[in-house]
């Protein structure tokens, strides 16, 4: 999925856009003007990887100047081929995962058919489950909605959510958890999930901040700014950006993980190489390694969205 350094492709402020998502304008400057753009080429061959963290396209990153809205120029959005995604580590997380979808899912009402999109191998469907809702799952990798089915026993339709062609009115909650920001076209998709939603009904949505204190503290260095991640959004931007698509946000707000100290400690190694081996070491030595621990540093927001 990340891009090589087969040919480069200019990103200025000039080059023809599409309407910002959010505000319809049409002026953008660079996010981090001082970074060298990007060298964009062909993908690699191997298969995307949920938990991959590849980080070459920072500086082709544009802001609107009217609303604030950052994103990944189309001309830079690698060629991400989900259909073909496989990342067995993932499954090591099955418990903690399904603990942070607990979380996410104490925002929603209870009860009523469920729907997730982009729900990979469906931790968060078999905590809805235990909730005792009815479960629909749309997954564009085969391998995942494919474990999904098998070993889970799930609903899980293999595809877009375009493709899955669901009944109008026909789910009670809709979650969208770390998947917005992956999407080349979001409007598309929050009106397809608008149209799916029963009168009344919430969209749940799990996305990085980044307008939060954490990432404009640390730039160009934040862990959000990934090459699969296309589109930006900050509080106010994902509040004006749903209103603007037939919704009313209800809760708005950070919400924390919880993974082993090994997990977060890992996230260390893009800033410090050596600071990760001495602290690693030490919680190793102690035993803490795999202690589960609950962060929340602020840059990770839920929403709970009602369908007007």
């Amino acid at each position: 999925m990340p891009a090589t350094n087969a040919q480069t492709m200019s990103s200025t402020a000039s080059d023809t856009r599409d309407p910002c998502v959010v505000c319809g304008g049409t002026d953008f400057v660079r996010r981090f003007p001082s970074s060298p753009e990007p060298i964009v080429g062909e993908k690699h061959d191997e298969p995307y990887r949920i938990t991959h963290s590849e980080r070459q396209l920072v500086g082709g990153i544009e802001r609107c100047t009217d609303c604030g809205m950052e994103f990944l120029p189309l001309s830079y959005q690698p060629d991400a081929s989900y259909s073909d995604a496989a990342d067995p580590y993932y499954l090591e997380q099955a418990d903690e995962r399904i603990i942070n979808s607990h979380r996410l899912l104490d925002l929603a009402p209870s009860g009523g058919r469920l729907l997730e999109i982009g729900c990979a191998v469906g931790f968060l469907l078999r905590a809805a489950r235990d909730r005792g809702f009815e479960t629909v799952g749309v997954e564009m990798s085969e391998w995942a909605s494919g474990i999904a089915r098998d070993q889970f026993d799930l609903d899980v339709r293999c595809g877009t959510l375009e493709q899955a062609a669901l009944e109008a009115d026909s789910f009670d909650v809709v979650v969208l958890a770390d998947v917005i920001e992956h999407l080349t076209d979001p409007a598309s998709t929050v009106r397809e999930i608008r149209r799916v939603l029963k009168p009344g009904g919430r969209l749940v949505l799990l996305t990085p901040d980044a307008g939060s204190l954490l990432a404009k503290l640390l730039g160009t260095r934040w862990w959000g700014l990934l090459d699969d991640h296309y589109f930006y959004f900050s509080r106010s931007t994902l509040r004006r950006f749903l209103e603007n698509e037939g919704f009313e946000v209800e809760v708005l707000k950070a919400l924390g993980r919880e993974f082993p100290l090994s997990h977060w400690l890992f996230k260390l190694t893009q800033y410090s190489e050596f600071a990760h081996r001495l602290i690693a070491g030490g919680a190793e030595a102690v035993g803490l390694a795999e202690r589960r621990v609950s962060v929340n540093l602020g840059d990770m927001m839920a929403c709970v969205a009602r369908k007007n």
